[in-house]
């Protein structure tokens, strides 16, 4: 019976290593599987992270459009009010010119 006995080893030997190889086939199976899993997230978060470097760089855009026109409007207003006090001295100086030509007898 020796030889049978080293036969049934030799099988569950074989059934074994079968069975190891199965394992390993499943298991390299479910890392590429995870692989493809994970490269396909990551090229998801890439989007996700192109798509709000784009987001960020209109926001900016738009910050600066609004500080430019905030520059802009302070500009204006200070343009505005040195056109009223140029208008006042214009005014002034008519009135001066006015009384003198009155004191004069002529007539503007």
């Amino acid at each position: 019976m020796q030889p049978f006995e080293k036969l049934k080893d030799r099988l569950n030997d074989a059934l074994e290593k079968i069975e190891i190889s199965l394992e390993t086939e499943l298991e390299n199976r479910e890392n590429d599987s995870s692989l493809d899993s994970l490269i396909s997230e990551n090229e998801g978060l890439k989007r996700q992270i192109d798509s709000l470097k784009a987001e960020l760089e209109i926001s900016s855009k738009d910050k600066e459009a609004q500080l430019n026109f905030e520059g802009l409007s302070a500009e204006l207003s200070n343009l505005r009010e040195e056109r009223e006090q140029e208008k006042k001295e214009l005014q002034s100086l008519y009135d001066q010119l006015s009384a003198a030509l009155a004191a004069s007898g002529e007539t503007v």
